[in-house]
């Protein structure tokens, strides 16, 4: 462990730790008043509001670097705003490429995990226990900190850690937005040393360290999914009537809601508009040349090849996912105790790692046994259906379980085959879930950038490369117009497992 006695490495690491902390703190701050608001509330557009604020997670990283450059960055939608208002050429706005840009982008991205896994807890706390606090005396703030808090620490801690290890382990944010040497993360050290620098040794010995933490973290979040409170609410209070009853609470929930849709939707908003933006004769118009550009049939256009690249690894990754995940999942189903987890840790290890070096594992991997006889293509597959699998498997498991075990000892009874019995019983149950775990594994695919930079080549440029060299190349209108339609295959993915869930709840 020479590598510890760097001060250099120390202060990322300790940098690392820093931002991954305050990055999940602030999460559950901004993500804690909407699992409150919409426990507790009714109000119209409710389901599409909720989605909104679902989309930032499922959204590609370099996707939300683009946004926070695009909105907040020095020549940004705000600070354009600002200076016309004002009159000045300096930007009065200047804290992106810093730790506040860093954070901003994580609370962006993570504060739905917060305020989903605290949201599922809340709706499962028994009013009775409120109710007979009320009835002993205890005011609102009392019941508050003496009872629900409690019950919800366990989601908050759940959250928390979570939001921490994505932190931890992102790259595309810190790698644009960290303005510098001074911000640097170890999954940018590890990609310093592994693809520039060449030096293999500290980039194992970081991604060892960086894999311990995200194991601990993830073992915290076994042990503490099953102490949540499994009771149902009461109904829900109408947020309009309580509106004009001038409930101060009702008011807050109301500013929430405005404030992150202008945090939700600004960024976005600001990629779609400035993909219709090109400077021409010494002033900037709005112009159809850049998606003319992309859909044209010439030489060398890559958001074309880029696209179908995508498409490919997407689909393909996301069915060799469901094979693996298929029979990784009836092995944990079926088995309880030490045996089980251990499957669960293992089936969950592939995010632990480094997905840098993970990538450049994988090109050495390549380059050393399959170089000349797989496509490059191929192996991008593999590696991203080795990424997106556990989530797969989290998304089947909790379904698969919930079919009883009797059916199988009866359909054993009745003399079916393995095969029938998992055409008509399983098939049907589980059908729903599957598409959804598809999708799902095809969205993180579509997204994918950490791994694929380490590994891709020109032929298997993907969506995320062409924004992130664009980016680069500071093409940020042709970069806009490449998101957007990355930006509709998320949103459209996402909507059909939307719809495929509300099917199933069905």
């Amino acid at each position: 462990m020479d590598f510890l006695s760097d001060p250099w490495n120390l202060r990322v690491i300790g940098f690392s730790l820093f931002q991954a902390f305050l990055s999940a703190l602030l999460s559950i701050l901004v993500g804690f008043p909407g699992a409150w608001l919409l426990t507790h509330y009714d109000f119209p557009g409710q389901r599409w509001f909720r989605l909104l604020t679902y989309l930032p997670f499922i959204l590609p990283s370099i996707l939300v670097v683009l946004a926070m450059v695009l909105f907040y960055g020095n020549n940004g939608w705000i600070n354009r705003g600002l200076m016309s208002l004002f009159g000045t050429d300096e930007a009065p706005v200047q804290f992106l490429y810093s730790l506040s840009g860093i954070l901003i982008a994580h609370v962006f991205y993570n504060f739905p995990i917060a305020m989903k896994i605290i949201g599922d807890q809340w709706e499962r706390i028994s009013q009775q226990y409120l109710q007979a606090a009320r009835s002993l005396g205890a005011g609102t703030t009392k019941r508050f900190l003496w009872i629900t808090l409690p019950l919800l620490l366990p989601s908050i801690g759940s959250a928390f850690v979570l939001i921490f290890l994505l932190c931890m382990n992102s790259f595309a944010i810190i790698l644009v937005l960290g303005g510098g040497l001074r911000y640097t993360t170890i999954e940018v050290l590890i990609y310093q040393l592994a693809r520039i620098e060449l030096d293999f040794s500290g980039a194992a010995s970081l991604a060892f360290l960086q894999g311990g933490l995200s194991l601990i973290g993830m073992a915290i979040l076994l042990r503490g999914r099953n102490r949540r409170v499994e009771q149902k609410s009461v109904a829900k209070s109408w947020l309009p009537e309580k509106l004009r009853n001038r409930s101060l609470k009702a008011w807050f929930g109301l500013c929430w809601i405005l404030l992150v849709m202008i945090f939700a939707l600004g960024p976005l908003s600001a990629i779609v508009l400035d993909s219709f933006r090109k400077f021409e004769n010494g002033e900037w118009i709005y112009t159809l040349y850049w998606y003319d550009q992309l859909f044209s049939w010439r030489e060398n256009n890559h958001f074309l090849s880029s696209l179908w690249n995508s498409l490919r690894i997407g689909l393909g990754s996301a069915l060799i996912s469901s094979l693996c995940g298929l029979g990784l999942v009836s092995l944990i189903a079926y088995k309880k105790g030490a045996r089980r987890r251990f499957w669960e840790v293992l089936t969950l290890f592939p995010l632990a790692l480094s997905t840098v070096v993970f990538g450049v594992a994988w090109f050495h991997f390549y380059q050393g046994n399959l170089a000349g006889t797989v496509p490059l293509i191929y192996v991008v597959m593999a590696m991203h259906a080795l990424l997106t699998c556990p989530y797969w498997i989290r998304v089947v498991l909790p379904t698969l379980e919930s079919i009883p075990r009797q059916w199988h000892m009866e359909s054993k009874m009745l003399g079916k085959k393995s095969l029938e019995y998992g055409l008509r019983i399983l098939w049907p149950w589980l059908r729903t879930t599957f598409l959804i775990a598809f999708f799902f594994s095809f969205s993180l695919s579509l997204g994918e950038l950490n791994s694929t930079m380490m590994i891709a080549d020109e032929t298997v440029r993907t969506l995320p490369l062409e924004i992130y060299g664009a980016i680069s190349g500071y093409r940020f209108s042709y970069a806009s117009a490449v998101a957007v339609i990355l930006l509709l295959l998320s949103v459209s993915t996402f909507i059909v497992v939307e719809r495929s869930v509300r099917h199933f709840e069905l």
